[in-house]
């Protein structure tokens, strides 16, 4: 009666996503906040949603190397981490090598560079979806 259940990610996010976008409270968020601020909001929802299943990628992807072609910020932090958007030159165990771009969390302390080779786990019916091991 006292305690709550403690919420899933996916459950948090999305009461989060309700709360901006649904309902009075998504209306008040607008009128007084500005749809920048929404806008800048639903992009951190949307960046959630995508980096919060990745944690199944990290275990159950194909693992390869790759090297970083180009690196760039984009300006958006997980658990303090930032999220870069990569463009790899993917050497897989199994098959030919392919190009890719996408946005991956990276550890601040050892933030890739262009030219550097580093692991990955990518899924193999997609491979437009990595992330950084």
């Amino acid at each position: 009666m006292f305690f709550k259940k403690k919420k899933s990610t996916e459950e948090a996010i999305n009461d989060a996503d309700k709360a901006v976008n649904k309902g009075l409270s998504g209306f008040l968020t607008k009128t007084f906040m500005g749809q920048e601020f929404v806008d800048q909001a639903n992009y951190g929802l949307d960046q959630a949603k995508k980096f919060s299943g990745q944690g199944n990628l990290a275990m159950t992807g194909m693992p390869a190397k790759a090297k970083v072609i180009s690196i760039q910020d984009t300006g958006t932090l997980i658990n303090n981490d930032p999220v870069v958007r990569l463009t790899l030159e993917v050497i897989p165990a199994y098959g030919a090598p392919f190009q890719v771009t996408g946005d991956s969390p990276v550890s601040k302390i050892s933030v890739p560079r262009a030219g550097d080779e580093i692991n990955i786990k990518y899924n193999a019916t997609n491979t437009s979806e990595f992330v950084v091991v």
